[in-house]
């Protein structure tokens, strides 16, 4: 693989985590109390999650990728890069990693428990997977995309 492949591979890396963290939570509408400092909103106990964090999880042979930390509760979730180094992101706003969608999300929508079985979709850092209600509205309506995404069967 040339320099400029993984340059394109890394920087499209960085380009998903950055929707994932930042666009996708607040995309179609701007919820003012998600604004405000986790510090502000946290009860005092909470704050304690933060304190001397350690971790075990290691990104050394896994894929490039998101993974959520299922000894934190998801809270947390690890960017893994092809040397085998990442970094923990914590969510915000007491949301959760929800592993199948690589976003933060809230805890009613994640499934902690299994995340490690969707470890796997980072193999495949760049499909979509589209999911059955999505398929079905959309030829409810005859909608066409305008991006085709990649069904993974």
């Amino acid at each position: 693989m040339d320099h400029s492949m993984i340059f394109l591979l890394k920087f499209l890396l960085w380009a998903h985590l950055f929707l994932a963290v930042v666009c996708l939570p607040t995309l179609g509408y701007v919820d003012r109390h998600r604004l405000e400092t986790y510090e502000d909103f946290s009860e005092e106990g909470d704050l304690d999650f933060f304190n001397n964090l350690t971790f075990r999880f290691s990104c050394e042979g896994k894929p490039i990728g998101l993974y959520a930390d299922l000894e934190y509760d998801c809270r947390i979730f690890h960017a893994c890069d092809d040397s085998g180094k990442g970094f923990p992101v914590v969510c915000p706003n007491d949301t959760f990693f929800d592993q199948r969608e690589r976003v933060c999300s809230d805890e009613g929508h994640v499934d902690c428990e299994h995340a490690n079985e969707w470890y796997y979709l980072n193999e495949l850092p760049f499909s979509v997977e589209v999911m059955e209600e999505s398929r079905a509205r959309a030829e409810e309506k005859e909608e066409i995309p305008s991006v085709l995404p990649l069904l993974l069967q």
